[in-house]
């Protein structure tokens, strides 16, 4: 039986209980071994004998996976290194949990995307960003829709500057169609669905802020931006944001690491923590899935 850790942020456990749960029962079908640990209890280190890894100051030993949910990709890196298999890639976490490398990479692939710079405000001077107001600011660590601000004067600007001290944000210009996005679920490669999310009072369209969801039917051009994406950064499980153009047209958003999927269940068509564990049983070659 394969030896596992399912590991989250205190704070993040806090709203996905459940879900974690869900996950090592699953486990348990699939003849996984998942051991549950917070990521504040783990310490990571070198020494004269190579990588290590602790929990509560016991080192780990024996662990054949781990389905990183910490958002933390210095721990991938870490776990990948000691020959651990890590749900999702160090790649992905790298680059999906911050914004501005997550663009860096689309806009490379040539898929098309909002109109964003990298603003330092340290060194550049606020009164010269790039757009017209109003504008979106983000915060390249965020998630869940929070630190996303959209700013319609300099002044908003810097007291947003000014309340949070972040070294870097993303600034980007607004979609003609606010409030309303497409988020395109993926699991070990596969598209499993996607969810049209929107909102009549808030420029997000988050589901966990209130926004409304509906099934979404993807187009074949639409799959084929996905597909894209998953040639060149193959993912295990992830969930792909876009918002729709004035012509109806896919413009690539953000990349999920950490995707949540309540949308999905609440509608009843998919049961993302078991198709999640089948994929971690068949890719460590489990001969029972």
């Amino acid at each position: 039986m394969k030896q596992g850790l399912l590991i989250y942020k205190r704070e993040d456990y806090r709203v996905n209980e459940s879900y974690a749960a869900m996950l090592m029962e699953y486990g348990k079908k699939n003849q996984l071994q998942i051991q549950f640990v917070f990521y504040e209890d783990l310490q990571l280190g070198v020494d004269e004998d190579g990588l290590w890894m602790s929990h509560k100051g016991k080192r780990l030993e024996g662990v054949d996976f781990a389905i990183n949910r910490s958002r933390e990709s210095m721990l991938s890196k870490q776990l990948e290194f000691m020959g651990i298999r890590v749900f999702n890639s160090y790649d992905v976490t790298y680059l999906a949990n911050h914004k501005g490398r997550t663009h860096q990479f689309i806009s490379s692939l040539g898929i098309p995307s909002l109109k964003t710079s990298f603003f330092y405000p340290e060194f550049m001077k606020s009164e010269k960003v790039p757009f017209k107001y109003p504008f979106v600011i983000k915060a390249p660590e965020g998630h869940g829709g929070t630190e996303v601000f959209m700013v319609h004067t300099g002044d908003e600007l810097q007291q947003i500057l000014r309340e949070y001290e972040h070294k870097e944000w993303i600034l980007q210009e607004i979609c003609s169609h606010v409030g309303e996005d497409v988020r395109v679920f993926v699991i070990g490669g596969k598209i499993i669905g996607a969810i049209r999310r929107y909102s009549q009072t808030d420029f997000r369209a988050n589901y966990c802020l209130g926004g409304k969801i509906e099934w979404y039917d993807l187009r074949e051009e639409q799959k084929k931006l996905v597909e894209c994406i998953l040639k060149h950064l193959p993912c295990d499980y992830v969930g792909i944001d876009f918002m729709i153009d004035g012509k109806g047209k896919f413009i690539f958003n953000e990349l999920e690491d950490v995707v949540g999927s309540r949308s999905l269940y609440t509608l009843k068509r998919v049961d993302t923590a078991k198709l999640y564990i089948e994929h971690v049983a068949k890719n460590l070659g489990n001969k029972n899935v």
